[in-house]
C-alpha cells in the first residue's frame, strides 16, 4: 500500500509535468464516462428499475389482440370478459380496471378540467395506494347506485381544498353532481403511464369509483377501461399466458351476446398478458439500449484514443523503464507504475464526468419527447455513481495493460538499450497504435451509418402526406356535463352556437369538431353495417374486418385540418338541420376496401353494424388521414354527422375535439378568445387540452426524431474523436519517420509525393477501419430495424457515404502532418538522425 501510495504521488507529479496530455486525456475521458453515465441514469430509471408498485415484477397488463384488424392491433378487455376473467382465473390475486377521464369543475377563475380516474376497488390496492386522510375506494363503494364518493390527491387537495382536513366529508361537483370527498391519496402513486403521452396530461387529481354492472348486458365493447392484475407468487408469465387462452376460449360460452367463436377466428382474436413494465416502457426500452450502445461505443473510441496517447508517452520513456529494471524494478512494480497513472487520470476524469453527466441528464430530459415514463425529475444516484466508478476502474485497466505489457516485453527482449529507436519495439508499438485508430474508426463507421439510416427515415416520414394541413391549426377538447347535455340535440345546439362564435372570431379561416383526431390513435375499430349484403359477404370471405372508426364530425372540420373532398362534398350546417338525411362522409381508404371499383357516393352505411334501421347515404369521400404516427396505415374513417337520424342507435358525440385554422403565427394565442365564445355560450365549460396540431404531429415522430438526434451527436462525437486519434498517430509517424523522409528528400523525393505517401497511409488505414466497421455495422442496424421508417438496415447508398466521410476525415486528419512532412530540411533530418 505504500508503494501504491508513492507511486500515485510520483503519478500526480509526473503528469502535472505534463499538461497538455494530462488535460486532453483527462477531458476526453471526461466526454466518454460522462456521455455514458448520463444515458445509463435514464435508462436505469426507465427501463432497469421496478415500477413503482409493491410487487411490480408481478402486476401484468391484460389486452385483446386483433391481428386482422391491422398488425399488431391491440384492444382493450371487455366487461364481459372482465368479470369472466376474474370469476375463472387461478394464476392471478388480483384483477383491476381502470378509466382515465375528466370532469368539469367550476372555481374562483372559471371553469376548469380535472383529470379523473375511475376505478375498480381492487385497483387501488395493486397500485400500493394509501389515504394520509380519510379512506380509500373500497368494495361497498365500488357497486351500481352506490354513494357519489371521491378520493382526491394531495396536489389537488393542497391546491383546490388548502389542505384542510376538514374538507373529508364535503362535496365538490363532478359531472354537476354533489360527491362526497372520504379521503385524500398519498403522494407518489398514480395509474401506469401511457407512452407516448405527455405526463402533465397523466396526473391524476379525483378517483372515483367504476362501477361496473356484474349483471350485464355485455357487449364486444373492447374500449371502456385498462386491465391490469397481479400474478400469484410463483406463477411465471407463460403460465399465466396459458390460462389466460384457455379460458379466451371459452368467451362464447360465458359471454355469448359479446363473443361469437367464428368472429373470434375470423379476427384473430387471443388474449395477451404483458409484464406491466414492458408494457408501459414500450418501445422507449429499444430506444435507450440503442441509445446505451452507441454511446458504448463512443466509450471505446475514447479508451482507444486515450490508450493511444499513453503508449505514445510510455515509449517516449522507455529510458526511464530500463534505468528503474537496472535498479531493481521487477514488471510489477513497472506495471503498478503505469496503472498509478492511468488511475489518476482516469479518476479526475470520472470526477469531471459526474459533473458533465449531471448536465447530460438535465439535456436528455429536455430533449426527450413527451410521453417517455418515469424520466422526469432525473439525477444520478448511489448506483449510477458506482457504475461510473466502475468505467473509471476499466479505463484505468485499458490504459495501463498495454503500455506495462510493452514495457515488460522490451525490457525482457534488452532492446531498450539501443536507444529510443529499438526497431522491434518501434515496429509493434506501431502495430498496436495502427490497431487502435482501425478500431476507432470501425466504431465510428458503425454510429454514422446508424445517425445515416436514421435521418434518412427522418426525411423520408417527413415527405409523408399526412393528409392535413396542420399550419395554423389549434385544437382543443370540448366536455359537456351529461346532466344538462343528456341527448344529441342538447349537444348540437351548444355546438352550432359555440362553433358560430368561434368562427366570427378575427383570424379564424375555419372551425369544426371531430371525435378524434389524425395521429393520436383514437380511431379505434368498430363494426359497420351495409346496406347491399354482398359488401359484408365479400369481406368475411377474404377473411377480413367490418370494422372502421367511427367519428360523428361537424361541418367545418375538414375545412379546418385541411382534409380534401376528393369526390362529392363534405358536411354542412344543412346535413345537421337535416338529420333525417342520414348524410355521411367516408375516407377514401374506406370507400376503397368496401366498394372496390365502385362510386362510393350514394352507398348505404349504418353505424355499430346495424342493417336493420334507415341507413346513411354517402355524400362525399375525402383524403386518407393517420389515426396513429405517420410511420404505422393509413386509418379507415366513416365521418358520421354529430346528430342521428330520428329514432335510430349509434354513436355519442361527447366529448368532442374543437379544430379552429387560424391565420396566426402562433395559433395557440387565440385559445382565450375562443375560451371567451365558449363562455359566451355556457360558462361551465372549460377548454381543455390545447394542443398545436404541428405539436401533434412533432409528438407522432418524436421517437424517431429523438433517436436520430441522439445518435448523430453520438455520431459526430465518434468522427471527431476518430480524427483526433488519426491526427496523433500520423504525426507521431511523422516525428518517429524524420529520418527517412529527410533521406528520401535527399535523393529527390517532391515533397507532394512525401505528403501524398503521409496522407495515403492515413487513408490506408482508415480503410482498414472502415472494412471492419461495415461488418460490425451490419450486425448494429438490425437493432434500429424497429425505428427506421422505408429505410432498409442494408441501405447500401448510406455505406457509401459514410465510408467516404470517413476517409475524407482520415485524409483531413493526415492533412497537417503531411504538410509538416514535405517542408522537412533534408540536411537537418540527416543531421539529428
Amino acid at each position: 500500500m505504500d508503494g501504491l501510495l508513492q507511486d500515485l504521488r510520483y503519478a500526480v507529479r509526473t503528469l502535472a509535468k505534463s499538461p497538455g496530455f494530462t488535460v486532453v486525456a483527462v477531458l476526453t475521458l471526461a466526454l466518454g464516462i460522462g456521455a455514458t453515465t448520463a444515458v445509463y441514469t435514464a435508462l436505469e430509471r426507465v427501463v432497469l428499475d421496478p415500477l413503482p408498485y409493491p410487487e411490480s415484477d408481478r402486476l401484468v397488463q391484460i389486452k385483446s389482440a386483433v391481428p386482422a384488424v391491422g398488425p399488431g392491433t391491440e384492444w382493450d378487455v371487455s366487461e364481459g370478459a372482465w368479470f369472466f376473467f376474474g370469476r375463472e382465473a387461478r394464476t392471478i390475486d388480483g384483477l383491476g380496471a381502470y378509466r382515465r377521464g375528466g370532469a368539469n369543475l367550476l372555481g374562483p377563475d372559471g371553469p376548469e378540467r380535472v383529470r379523473t380516474a375511475q376505478v375498480s376497488a381492487r385497483t387501488l390496492p395493486l397500485l400500493g395506494a394509501r389515504a394520509i386522510a380519510g379512506r380509500l375506494i373500497d368494495e361497498h363503494d365500488d357497486v351500481p347506485g352506490g354513494a357519489q364518493v371521491a378520493v382526491v390527491s394531495q396536489r389537488f387537495w393542497q391546491r383546490r381544498l388548502g389542505g384542510d382536513l376538514r374538507a373529508i366529508g364535503t362535496t365538490i361537483t363532478i359531472y354537476e353532481q354533489p360527491v362526497e370527498i372520504i379521503g385524500v391519496m398519498a403522494p407518489g402513486v398514480d395509474l401506469p403511464p401511457l407512452g407516448g403521452t405527455p405526463a402533465a396530461l397523466l396526473q391524476t387529481d379525483v378517483w372515483l369509483p367504476l362501477r361496473l354492472n356484474p349483471a350485464g348486458p355485455f357487449w364486444n365493447a373492447h374500449t371502456q377501461f385498462r386491465t391490469i392484475a397481479r400474478l400469484k407468487r410463483g406463477v411465471t408469465l407463460d403460465q399465466a399466458q396459458a390460462e389466460f387462452a384457455s379460458l379466451t376460449a371459452r368467451l362464447p360460452d360465458a359471454v355469448p351476446n359479446a363473443y361469437k367463436r367464428q368472429d373470434m377466428q375470423r379476427s384473430g382474436f387471443a388474449t395477451r398478458v404483458y409484464g406491466l413494465k414492458s408494457y408501459v416502457v414500450g418501445e422507449v426500452s429499444k430506444t435507450l439500449w440503442i441509445l446505451f450502445g452507441a454511446v458504448g461505443v463512443v466509450l471505446m473510441i475514447v479508451y482507444a484514443n486515450v490508450a493511444n496517447l499513453f503508449l505514445v508517452r510510455a515509449e517516449a520513456r522507455r529510458r526511464e523503464v530500463v534505468i528503474r529494471t537496472a535498479l531493481g524494478a521487477d514488471a510489477i512494480a513497472i506495471a503498478r507504475h503505469f496503472l498509478a497513472e492511468s488511475l489518476v487520470l482516469a479518476s479526475a476524469g470520472g470526477a469531471l464526468a459526474i459533473v458533465l453527466a449531471s448536465w447530460g441528464v438535465d439535456a436528455l430530459t429536455h430533449l426527450a419527447p413527451d410521453g417517455v415514463p418515469r424520466l422526469q425529475a432525473l439525477r444520478p444516484d448511489g448506483s449510477v455513481i458506482l457504475f461510473a466508478l466502475g468505467l473509471v476502474l476499466l479505463g484505468a485497466a485499458v490504459l495501463a495493460a498495454l503500455p506495462a505489457w510493452r514495457a515488460r516485453r522490451a525490457v525482457r527482449a534488452g532492446e531498450l538499450v539501443q536507444g529510443d529507436r529499438g526497431p522491434t519495439v518501434g515496429r509493434e508499438s506501431q502495430r498496436v497504435r495502427s490497431g487502435l485508430v482501425a478500431a476507432q474508426v470501425a466504431l465510428a463507421l458503425v454510429l454514422v451509418v446508424g445517425a445515416g439510416l436514421l435521418i434518412e427515415s427522418m426525411q423520408r416520414l417527413r415527405a409523408v402526406d399526412l393528409g392535413i394541413q396542420p399550419q395554423g391549426v389549434v385544437t382543443a377538447q370540448l366536455y359537456l356535463p351529461y346532466q344538462r347535455y343528456d341527448s344529441l340535440s342538447k349537444m348540437w345546439r351548444f355546438y352550432s352556437a359555440a362553433l358560430e362564435r368561434v368562427r366570427a372570431l378575427p383570424g379564424v379561416e375555419a372551425a369544426g369538431l371531430t371525435s378524434d383526431l389524425p395521429l393520436e390513435g383514437g380511431f379505434g375499430c368498430t363494426v359497420q353495417g351495409f346496406e347491399d349484403p354482398a359488401v359484408r359477404q365479400r369481406i368475411l370471405d377474404a377473411q377480413g374486418t367490418l370494422c372502421a372508426g367511427e367519428e360523428p364530425t361537424s361541418p367545418g372540420y375538414f375545412e379546418a385540418m385541411g382534409i380534401p373532398v376528393l369526390r362529392g362534398r363534405s358536411l354542412t350546417q344543412d346535413d345537421l338541420e337535416h338529420p333525417e338525411r342520414g348524410s355521411v362522409v367516408v375516407s377514401k381508404a374506406f370507400a376503397e376496401r368496401f366498394w372496390p371499383g365502385e362510386d362510393a357516393i350514394g352507398k348505404g352505411v349504418g353505424p355499430n353494424g346495424l342493417t336493420n334501421q334507415q341507413f346513411y347515404r354517402v355524400v362525399g369521400v375525402v383524403g386518407d388521414v393517420y389515426a396513429g404516427s405517420a410511420g404505422g396505415a393509413r386509418g379507415m374513417a366513416v365521418y358520421y354527422p354529430v346528430l342521428r337520424i330520428p329514432g335510430t342507435a349509434g354513436w355519442w358525440a361527447n366529448p368532442m375535439t374543437l379544430v379552429v385554422k387560424t391565420r396566426l403565427d402562433d395559433p395557440v394565442s387565440i385559445v382565450p378568445a375562443v375560451q371567451a365564445a365558449i363562455r359566451d355560450v355556457d360558462a361551465s365549460i372549460p377548454v381543455a387540452d390545447v394542443d398545436a396540431m404541428e405539436t401533434i404531429v412533432d409528438r407522432s415522430m418524436a421517437q424517431l426524431s429523438f433517436a436520430m438526434m441522439l445518435l448523430a451527436i453520438a455520431a459526430s462525437t465518434a468522427l471527431v474523436l476518430a480524427a483526433i486519434g488519426l491526427y496523433g498517430v500520423i504525426s507521431y509517424i511523422v516525428s518517429r519517420r524524420t529520418g527517412e523522409i529527410g533521406i528520401r528528400m535527399a535523393l529527390g523525393a517532391e515533397p507532394k509525393q512525401v505528403a501524398g505517401l503521409v496522407v495515403g497511409g492515413a487513408v490506408k488505414l482508415a480503410l482498414v477501419g472502415v472494412g471492419v466497421g461495415v461488418v460490425a455495422a451490419l450486425g448494429f442496424t438490425r437493432a434500429l430495424r424497429g425505428l427506421l421508417y422505408d429505410v432498409q438496415p442494408t441501405q447500401p447508398l448510406v455505406y457509401l457515404i459514410a465510408a467516404l466521410v470517413l476517409s475524407a476525415v482520415a485524409a483531413l486528419a493526415a492533412y497537417l502532418p503531411a504538410r509538416r512532412a514535405a517542408r522537412i530540411d533534408p540536411m537537418i533530418a540527416l543531421r539529428n538522425e
